[in-house]
């Protein structure tokens, strides 16, 4: 092992990595290499004598960090920072820093290693607090447009820093549109708190000189900025005048493009162990503009397990419901089954938040009681928000338990709808959304996906006679949503030169023209020449669209009609 100097290895004062190293070496025999010796710490006479050699002079290193590098030039730089002069550290963008220990008369300079306006950057920084102050504090709004606009630090040379003077050099961040000197979005942030625009010196995080050299931006405007973004003022204490922007503009729900969606809030999944029976969050796509049910883990690193567009499950309730109502208009029996499984409740719930209630209206009772005798203003704040508290929780589960008695009240307004379902059946589309949801909750209890793919789930209505429905969805799309297993087996059918039909048969949500750029995307555009199969279609047919798809549905609806359980297929 070879170094240039002992001091390469080790500047440990306690010297104990040093005693470790050197008895590692020892018991391996292991030699150190330097320039004007070699260690043998295993040398069986001199061993020890060379131990304490090596010591010694990693004890020199250590002494010559500990009293010379950290006690004479560390206390000196920190003198000198302590003072308000440039003592080495990196110069703030807009300054410069005056090296001119005497000015041209020969008269002592009371400005120097202080901070000095630089033009070319200082001007740049102004605009960057206009700007910030023009987009009324808005941060990333701000630093997205310096990025894409400028104003940007120009790229210097020797020749633009007067004689006698420094100017910061580290600025190496460049826009990514354009290439030019930018800060990044965490560098714009401090560089908008920074007091030394204003003429302030820090050292170690505390202000040192106040007004220690020449300001360049002015007071108002740098305190605007330091307002909205500083949490404390220039003492660490909490800032009374700091006003956050909000990044994130809440817009009105009724500005978005599309309706929300019909059954939020009843849709269900079991697709995580540890939480059956899990409901799942109705978000809005502010990307896609669409409304989307969610899947959340939170237990998960990435809590989003699975969505699906809610336009896709609202389509799919929507058929089985008006199924459903044209298969119980049609029997008695099955109507009056349907009102007889109408509860205004389940009696557990509806007791459970009874005595939830009572329960709260008793810890109200105790905290007014409890004031009597109370008199620290912290203890008191405390109940007077836990009374708050217990007032919100009641209001919560009288609502709950308004809404689940009120199912008695929904009964007896399906029983006087049977007169107009006929109506409501012939003019299905005309249907407002909720009254399509006031109708499901008649029928049914809620929904449940579960998934089977990744583009591929399952729907299954509850009905409250205990039957259900279900309807398997896949994502309209010819992208990356297809499995390995779909591609593979597209592939089996082409290279076995499967009918045209058979193909369109077994993928009915594409167009041949999709199923053949799937082909050709995965497989190259050679495949078709070894493709023998009959092929009777053009290529923007669709499995709907053939003669053979339109003879198969009406066999079916006629076989379902004559058949005498078809109402009870489609409860």
């Amino acid at each position: 092992m070879a170094a240039q100097n002992v001091d390469r290895f080790f500047r440990d004062l306690t010297q104990i990595e040093t005693n470790i190293f050197i008895d590692a070496c020892r018991r391996n025999n292991v030699q150190v290499l330097t320039p004007s010796f070699v260690y043998d710490f295993a040398h069986p006479t001199q061993g020890r004598y060379h131990m304490q050699m090596f010591r010694d002079q990693a004890q020199r290193a250590a002494d010559f960090i500990a009293y010379h590098v950290q006690g004479r030039l560390v206390r000196s730089r920190h003198w000198r920072s302590e003072r308000g002069l440039w003592a080495g550290r990196k110069i703030t963008p807009g300054f410069m820093v005056d090296m001119r220990e005497t000015l041209p008369d020969g008269s002592r300079n009371p400005d120097w290693r202080k901070y000095r306006r630089f033009e070319l950057y200082a001007d740049v920084v102004l605009a960057y607090y206009e700007l910030f102050r023009a987009n009324e504090g808005n941060l990333r709004k701000t630093w997205k447009q310096i990025e894409a606009e400028g104003p940007y630090f120009p790229d210097l040379t020797d020749d633009m820093v007067p004689a006698g003077f420094k100017t910061t050099d580290h600025l190496e961040r460049r826009s990514r549109i354009t290439g030019m000197l930018t800060p990044s979005q965490s560098g714009f942030q401090h560089l908008l708190v920074n007091v030394a625009y204003i003429g302030h010196w820090i050292h170690k995080q505390v202000i040192v000189e106040w007004h220690n050299h020449e300001a360049i931006i002015p007071n108002d405007l740098f305190m605007y900025a330091y307002n909205r973004i500083s949490q404390t003022d220039f003492y660490g204490e909490p800032n009374p005048h700091h006003v956050p922007y909000r990044p994130w503009i809440r817009h009105n729900k009724a500005d978005r493009p599309e309706a929300p969606p019909t059954y939020a809030n009843l849709l269900y999944t079991d697709d995580l162990e540890h939480d059956s029976h899990h409901r799942l969050a109705t978000v809005w796509g502010s990307t896609a503009q669409k409304y989307q049910y969610q899947l959340y883990d939170y237990s998960r690193a990435q809590s989003n397990v699975w969505n699906i567009r809610a336009f896709i499950v609202d389509d799919i309730v929507d058929r089985m419901l008006l199924e459903r109502l044209k298969a119980t208009t049609i029997d008695e029996d099955v109507w009056q089954t349907a009102l007889t499984s109408i509860d205004y409740g389940d009696h557990a719930e509806v007791r459970r938040l009874e005595a939830a209630i009572k329960q709260a209206e008793v810890s109200k009772d105790n905290i007014i009681a409890s004031l009597t005798t109370l008199s620290h203003p912290a203890i008191v704040e405390q109940v007077e928000a836990r009374y708050r508290v217990l007032e919100r929780d009641i209001e919560v589960y009288q609502a709950e338990l308004l809404r689940l008695k009120s199912g008695e009240q929904k009964r007896m307004n399906l029983a006087q709808a049977k007169p107009v379902l006929e109506t409501v059946i012939a003019r299905w589309e005309e249907v407002p959304r909720q009254e399509r949801r006031s109708l499901f909750e008649a029928f049914a209890t809620h929904i449940s996906i579960s998934k089977i793919t990744r583009h591929t789930k399952t729907v299954t209505v509850h009905w409250r006679d205990g039957s259900t429905s279900t309807e398997s969805t896949t994502h309209r799309s010819i992208g990356y949503f297809w499995d390995d297993e779909d591609i593979a087996r597209l592939r089996e059918m082409f290279t076995h030169n499967a009918d045209q039909v058979d193909i369109l048969r077994a993928f009915p949500d594409y167009k041949w023209r999709a199923l053949t750029q799937r082909m050709r995307y995965h497989f190259g555009k050679g495949w078709w020449k070894s493709y023998t199969g009959d092929k009777k279609y053009p290529r923007n047919t669709a499995w709907a669209d053939t003669e053979e798809a339109q003879a198969e549905p009406r066999d079916e609806v006629q076989q379902l009609m004559s058949s005498e359980d078809w109402s009870d297929r489609y409860r």
